[in-house]
């Protein structure tokens, strides 16, 4: 039977490279102990003079080793073992007992090695090489080292091949309740003999009962495999959507001689995606508007190690804004990512490659052929194996609409470039027939000379534009000019200009990294207005959802583009996309603060996002005047402008902004929907802080897990202080361990692992992680001796 073993305890990792310590005697006892995953460059400190540079985020790379020493309760001789790393950055090689049994080029991907028959009972070393010396590299923070989970794998001889059960909705019959299954079973025979298996599937709905069971005998041959189709009907079937992310259980056995061999149980969503030109994005047959962000993989304090307790804190805020689509920008994204998507129903577009044979050039936002490091390095070699390992792996996956072969790709614009477009297209309707296949475009309409080609165009199922706006008359046109020549073309905004800023950044800090926030939404408002009128434009992925790590200037560890920072916080913008995009809740949100001491008379712009019809602004139980929409966002910018007409309307924009002058006070407003007040919101001018709070994301959590702890500044009445920056030290003791604090601030270049930092605007992240059953006390204390403390649960496993 198979057995799946998590192998990310008691590992000793070094930041050096010597030929020997592959070896199994090299003397090891000086290394660090880690655990996995790992990512060596966000422990170390940033500098200016790093070559991984602008792109990579001034970080640490190099060359590192790790090595595990183990032994096994047995080995089976019979049987067969597999080490599965879901990702390594990069270039790694892999040894057992000082063998070399594997290596593995793309940073990305997820990949085998096989070590059957190179087991012992007793004294094993496990080492592995990471490369990540050739710099730079990455456009963004890549992160070093084995920075995904890492498990030992156990099969007998005849089994199910790696993500060798796919199954989809080949049809959905919504008039007589019934979807048309496709069960895919890819079975090997590893042994010497021909063999009779049996397969069987069951499907379980979400409260474990059995709704359908079906199976099929098959003759394989020794040292052969096969490939097994059941097409099953499911009865009322519970589709998959976003507002209701339902999904089965399918458990598949392989029997020999009656003997279950083999046994897979794999999660599946029941439902059609497909692109279509009139209608655009159509998910169970019916029009649904892609409202997506694209993300990095980074995950601020932890870098490029990411867990389920920190995206699921993540995917939470964005599923409250009203996002229902995510872009994993631009590589396979982290399993357990994908799992949550499928849980809580969102839209992923899941993206292979930044380049494919021409490098771009890591540190300006322009290419350069003798830039050769990165993933074009192992491309020609490796990119036909690396996307077909990307397909099988997510193809369960229902969150998964679309194939992405890359973005950005310099070969766009040359015949080469059509060619290995239509290659790797071809790849991937070979390996998966049901899902539609794009590519990021960002020089649809460029100069001639970097235009992409038409060629290049018409290979893609769907056509992704990046920055429509970008050249020229697309700046008020857009899609349009292209609706008319081709009205046959499926598009869809792949990555357009969102609205980021730095949280609580209202001209005080302003420098390079970000505009004015009066203006922060104006551009994605002029698209969002035209893309919820057109419904053959299937939607859009703004850059970006969430602050990200690289891609900055020197001083600055990141770029400043996300609807929420890198420490998980949502900014000002984050309300503005929850106002158009959220039409389930009520938005009201004000900014700026209203702490300006010592600029009383100096008048300050006061905005409001919002999707009530039309809101009065009172400061100091003045009314300053009331403002409204030609057209409300709550609306969703409807086909015919006539079906939005409003009372007091004063602005075609999707905000509301008046010019106050500032007095110390309350700043209330008033929010409005067909004549009844449906809700208030102020703020006000606080005091300074007199008491720290903080509250965990989760405060029960299991040995390995992280709990995410939020701190913020209240003045003696209990108002929150937005512009509180105190130096906060932070202490921990007990079942856990610290891993760093986080503001948000992308200026703070100190370590995210440094026991003191200032908070930022008025909150910071802490992060701790459990290390055994237990309780952890976090404590935390300003230089003004405001204290504070919490405490975590630290469960047993299973509890």
């Amino acid at each position: 039977m198979r057995e799946k073993i998590l192998w990310n305890d008691s590992w000793l990792f070094c930041l050096d490279d010597q030929e020997n310590m592959s070896q199994t005697d090299y003397d090891d006892k000086n290394w660090t102990r880690v655990g996995l995953p790992h990512d060596w460059s966000v422990l170390m400190p940033l500098s200016e003079t790093m070559p991984s540079g602008a792109g990579g985020g001034y970080a640490v790379c190099g060359t590192g080793w790790y090595r595990k020493h183990f032994d096994m309760n047995s080995v089976n001789q019979d049987a067969l073992y597999n080490f599965y790393f879901e990702g390594v950055y990069m270039d790694c090689t892999v040894y057992l007992n000082g063998e070399r049994i594997g290596a593995h080029g793309y940073g990305y991907g997820s990949f085998y090695v096989n070590v059957t028959g190179k087991l012992k009972e007793k004294g094993n070393v496990l080492a592995v090489r990471v490369n990540n010396s050739a710099q730079p590299n990455s456009r963004w923070y890549s992160g070093s080292g084995i920075y995904r989970d890492v498990y030992l794998e156990k099969t007998d001889r005849v089994h199910f091949d790696n993500f060798g059960i796919r199954c989809a909705a080949n049809g959905i019959f919504q008039e007589i309740g019934t979807a048309d299954l496709q069960i895919r079973s890819l079975v090997r025979n590893d042994s010497e003999n021909d063999v009779q298996i049996g397969i069987l599937h069951r499907l379980y709905d979400a409260e474990g009962n059995l709704v359908l069971s079906a199976g099929t005998a098959v003759s394989l041959e020794a040292g052969k495999q096969t490939d097994s189709m059941c097409r099953p009907k499911l009865e009322n079937p519970h589709l998959w959507t976003p507002k209701e992310p339902y999904l089965y259980t399918l458990e598949s056995l392989c029997l020999l001689d009656g003997v279950t061999v083999d046994q897979k149980r794999t999660r599946i969503g029941i439902r059609t995606a497909v692109f279509d030109s009139d209608r655009g994005f159509l998910l169970n047959g019916k029009s649904e508007k892609i409202k997506g962000v694209c993300l990095h993989h980074d995950c601020g304090i932890t870098g490029a190690v990411g867990t389920r307790e920190l995206w699921s804190r993540r995917l939470h805020l964005l599923k409250d804004m009203g996002c229902n689509g995510i872009r994993m920008s631009h590589n396979p994204p982290l399993p357990v990512l994908l799992d949550l998507c499928d849980e809580m129903g969102f839209l992923v577009m899941d993206e292979i490659y930044d380049e494919w044979m021409l490098s771009k050039n890591k540190n300006e936002n322009y290419y350069s052929e003798s830039m050769a490091f990165g993933a074009s390095q192992f491309f020609i070699r490796d990119s036909k194996n690396e996307l077909t390992a990307m397909i099988r792996r997510d193809y369960n996956h229902p969150s998964v609409i679309i194939w992405s072969i890359g973005n950005e790709i310099p070969e766009q614009s040359s015949v080469d470039g059509s060619r290995m477009a239509e290659e790797l297209q071809r790849i991937c309707h070979e390996e998966d027939s049901t899902r539609m296949v794009t590519c990021a475009c960002d020089n649809i309409m460029a100069y001639p000379d970097i235009r992409t080609r038409k060629e290049f165009e018409e290979v893609l199922d769907v056509v992704g534009y990046n920055y429509v706006g970008r050249w020229r008359e697309r700046a008020e046109t857009f899609f349009e000019e292209d609706r008319r020549r081709y009205p046959d073309r499926c598009f869809i905004g792949t990555e357009n200009p969102g609205a980021g800023g730095v949280r609580g950044d209202y001209g005080i800090r302003n420098g390079k990294m970000e505009g004015d926030y009066r203006t922060a939404a104006v551009s994605h408002e002029l698209l969002w207005r035209y893309e919820a009128s057109r419904e053959f434009v299937s939607g859009d992925f703004v850059w970006t959802g969430i602050d990200y790590l690289g891609e900055t200037e020197w001083p600055g560890r990141g770029a400043p583009f996300g609807a929420i920072d890198t420490a998980g916080f949502p900014k000002d913008t984050f309300y503005y996309y929850r106002s158009i995009w959220n039409n389930e809740d009520i938005t009201l949100h004000l900014l700026p603060h209203w702490n300006f001491r010592g600029e009383e008379g100096t008048f300050k712009t006061v905005i409001a996002y919002t999707n009530c019809q039309y809101v009065s602004l009172y400061l100091n139980d003045r009314l300053i005047s009331t403002k409204g929409y030609h057209e409300c966002p709550r609306f969703g910018a409807t086909k015919s402008w006539l079906d939005g007409r409003e009372k007091n309307p004063t602005t075609n924009d999707l905000h509301l902004s008046w010019d106050v002058p500032y007095e110390p006070g309350i700043l209330r407003a008033e929010g409005y929907m067909d004549g009844k007040l449906v809700i208030e919101k102020s703020v006000e001018t606080t005091g300074v802080p007199a008491r720290m709070v903080a509250e965990a994301w989760s405060a029960l959590i299991r040995p390995g897990e992280i709990a995410q702890i939020e701190l913020h500044m209240e003045d003696e009445k209990g108002r929150p202080v937005p512009d509180a920056e105190p130096m906060i030290e932070c202490e921990v003791s007990g079942a856990g361990e610290y891993l760093g604090m986080d503001g948000g601030n992308l200026l703070d270049l100190s370590l995210y692992r440094e026991k003191k930092r200032k908070m930022f605007a008025g909150a910071l992240l802490c992060e701790v992680r459990g290390t055994e059953p237990g309780i952890i006390t976090v404590c935390f204390q300003t230089e003004q001796n405001i204290r504070t403390k919490i405490l975590i649960e630290v469960a047993e496993t299973g509890e």
